[in-house]
This record gives structure tokens, C-alpha cells and sequence, in this order.
């Protein structure tokens, strides 16, 4: 079996859930190869840090599930 060994994503990328209002933005804080040996990322909400997800790289990276947050300016 073939495992993928990259993902589009780095931390600190934003991403939303695509069925979500899109006011719930979630960063990546650390990407790390499961025991499974599956890529996963673990992400915190931006606005509760104490509330984290983890999610396998290719879900994050499946438009049906998350989409990159858009730019916003941050002074």
C-alpha cells in the first residue's frame, strides 16, 4: 500500500470547515506522522487556542471537508 508522504500545508496555516459559516477559523499547530503511519495535522480555533482537532492530511487538504481561510491583515 502507498502512503503519502506530504501535505499542503505548514503550521500555522488557517483553514475552514467547508460546511461551517466560516467564522470559525482553525491553524494548524503541528503536522506529524501517525502510529498508523498516516500523515495527520492537529489544529487549535483561533478564537478558543484550547480547543484543538485532529485531522488526517488528506481530509485537510479535501475541499468537501476544509478550505484555506482568506487573507486577512494582521497588524
Amino acid at each position: 500500500m502507498f502512503k503519502r508522504k506530504s501535505v499542503d500545508a505548514q503550521v500555522g496555516d488557517k483553514f475552514v470547515k467547508a460546511n461551517d459559516n466560516k467564522n470559525t477559523v482553525w491553524v494548524v499547530e503541528k503536522i506529524f506522522e501517525h502510529v498508523d503511519g498516516i500523515l495527520h495535522a492537529r489544529l487549535y480555533n483561533r478564537a478558543h487556542p484550547k480547543t484543538m482537532i485532529t485531522v488526517s492530511a488528506s481530509t485537510l487538504s479535501d475541499p468537501d471537508f476544509f478550505c484555506r481561510a482568506p487573507a486577512e491583515n494582521e497588524d
